[in-house]
Parts: structure tokens; sequence; C-alpha cells
């Protein structure tokens, strides 16, 4: 049996790891984008959140395992033309809990092994989501090709991604005779 706990405001929240799986409590919520200080440092914008379910469970060999949904959309910036990106957060994961002293022979690298985090009676939820969303979030964000927007954009779709002096300039020249004539 399972029992919901919205957990508002999610930042001041800690819950035992290990109790949350015993008794299969479910966590489920929607978590503003401006109340994660590291998230912040990589978005545009911080309106908004993130909709989570955290749920304890065990794996199939009855390990301590917590299950993890994460949903919405953050604005990033666009590498390539330096505007606004909508980047769909869409994360589905399995994490073993361990105990902290495990941590290192517990775990394994083996991708198709669920990754570990250390059980803890004072686990904090909201530090765990961010760091989830973080892993996921692209080293360069960039719009698809063919949707950067500007001077910048249209040059990298000219250069097929590569922005160079040349292409920058071969995107001026049309916008310099409209503005002679």
């Amino acid at each position: 049996m399972s029992r919901v706990r919205p957990v508002i405001p999610i930042n001041e929240v800690l819950v035992d790891s290990l109790k949350l799986v015993q008794d299969r409590q479910l966590l489920a919520g929607a978590m503003p984008l401006k109340g994660f200080q590291r998230l912040r440092d990589s978005l545009l914008g911080t309106e908004g959140s993130l909709d989570y379910r955290v749920q304890g469970a065990v794996d199939g060999q009855q390990r301590p395992m917590l299950n993890v949904h994460i949903r919405g959309i953050v604005q990033l910036q666009c590498q390539r033309c330096l505007e606004a990106l909508d980047y769909t957060i869409g994360i589905d994961a399995a994490v073993r809990l361990v105990a902290p002293e495990a941590l290192d022979s517990e775990c394994s690298d083996d991708p198709d092994e669920p990754d570990c985090v250390a059980a803890s009676a004072a686990f904090d939820v909201a530090e765990f989501l961010e760091d989830e969303v973080l892993l996921a979030l692209p080293a360069y964000p960039r719009h698809l090709a063919g949707q950067c927007v500007g001077v910048a954009g249209e040059a990298a779709d000219i250069a097929g991604g590569q922005i160079t002096a040349f292409s920058a300039l071969q995107t001026l020249k049309p916008k310099l005779k409209q503005s002679k004539e």
C-alpha cells in the first residue's frame, strides 16, 4: 500500500529514505524552479515548476530503491544563437539506496545497473531531485538545425551549424542590400 505525501515546500524536506522504501511511500508534487540554487545557474528563466514523483520500492533482489519521475520544461540558452531554448525534462529513473560506508563497494559502473545514492535518515529530497535534473541537462544546449533565430542563428544554419565570420557576413549582405533600396 502506498501513501501519497505531497511535499510543499520541498526545499525544506528531509525524509528517512529507508522508511520511504519500507512503507512504499510516494512523494509527489511540483517543485518551483526558483527554489533550486544550482539549477538556477543553468537556466535563462526560473518561471514555472517541475512535477515529480518519488516512490520507495525494492528490486527483484529485495534491495531498497527509489523510483523517480520528473517532468517539466526549463528554459536554457542555445549555444548556437544565444536565444532562449525550451528544453523538456523527462526523467524516469530507478536509484538504489546503499549504506553510506558501502557506497564505493556496492555501486557498479555497469550501465545496466541502477545508480546508487547513500541511504539516510535525513535524506534531502530536493537536493536529490535537483541532482537528477542537472545530470539530465545537455552540456551544450542547441536548437535543432534551422530553428535558431537572429543573425547568429542564420549564420549557423548557412554554415551547417558552424558559425564562421564569413557565414555571419553572408547573412548580413541581403539585409544591407534591402536597407539601401
